[in-house]
């Protein structure tokens, strides 16, 4: 397999999980608006921070048109959701020969839907719909792409991407949801049980937090869930363990091993049931410093440099 077209597969995997995620969050962020009085203080600002975009977002207005505007469909932002579509069509399309060719119809499809709603939706219109129909349609490309594309190297490098980019959203929904605990007592004490439950909704966790862990939404046992739970397919160390399975299918993949284990190694388990938020929030930092660790060293090994 040519490196330019592993390198293909492996950002489609990323491009689509990011598209998915962003549609997610920015979905449960609303719902969240909605749930939560003003006098909690959660604001649109917030969002940004999410995705780590504050450098990027500076000196504009964080009133709710501009923010979501400038995550869903803004031209002058690399993050948008319209942006991770396109790209992800882009990497599909130079790479047809290697994926199923449903797969590029979907993308496709998806890429001229985002086109024409997206814009409408950053200015309130039937934005839950939009984003509900953004992230089916991603889940149905994924299908496709892992019940009809041979589990060989591309689709492995197809894996490792999605698996990292799910494993880092992931970690940013922790680390706002942590800084929000601190910074207001008053949130814990009367809202945090809806904070958390909104965290678990944002990457479809609720109900499997509650079939298999406790009835009650603690912000302690919900971090917990997320960061070491191996059997939910979104919590952070099980992204990390499937990386580093999918990476010993393929040459080479030995080369991982180490940098795979300091991140596997950063992440306390159980999560010590005296850590308080400013210490969740150093941990996701942390966390998102080796997840970009392992991609650097995805690229060293099988991509060509820039």
């Amino acid at each position: 397999m040519l490196s330019r077209s592993a390198e293909r597969v492996y950002w489609l995997g990323r491009y689509l999980e990011r598209a998915e995620n962003t549609a997610r969050i920015v979905q449960q962020y609303s719902q969240l608006l909605l749930d939560l009085p003003e006098e909690v203080g959660v604001d649109w600002a917030e969002l940004i921070a999410i995705f780590g975009l504050v450098a990027e977002f500076e000196g504009r207005d964080a009133d709710e048109r501009t923010v979501v505007d400038f995550l869903l469909a803004s031209a002058d932002s690399g993050s948008a959701l319209a942006n991770s579509i396109r790209m992800a069509r882009d990497n599909i399309r130079n790479s047809r020969d290697l994926l199923p060719q449903e797969s590029w119809e979907c993308v496709n499809e998806l890429h001229q839907y985002a086109r024409s709603n997206l814009k409408a939706a950053s200015a309130g219109k039937d934005r839950f719909e939009v984003l509900a129909e953004c992230i089916a349609r991603c889940q149905q490309i994924n299908g496709i792409l892992n019940g009809t594309m041979s589990h060989a190297d591309p689709y492995h490098f197809l894996v490792m991407g999605q698996k990292l980019e799910r494993a880092d959203m992931t970690s940013r929904v922790i680390d706002v949801a942590a800084a929000y605990l601190q910074k207001n007592e008053a949130i814990v004490l009367r809202y945090g049980s809806t904070l958390w439950t909104n965290v678990l909704k944002s990457v479809s966790g609720f109900q499997m937090y509650r079939q298999y862990r406790q009835p009650e939404v603690a912000g302690l046992a919900v971090t917990d869930f997320l960061v070491n739970d191996r059997q939910f397919p979104r919590a952070i160390r099980a992204c990390i363990e499937q990386v580093r399975h999918t990476a010993s299918l393929l040459p080479r993949g030995s080369e991982l091993d180490g940098t795979v284990g300091v991140a596997l190694d950063g992440l306390p388990e159980p999560i010590p049931g005296d850590i308080d938020g400013a210490a969740v929030t150093r941990l996701m930092d942390e966390t998102q410093q080796r997840l970009a660790g392992v991609h650097g060293a995805v690229v060293e090994t099988w991509f060509l440099p820039a």
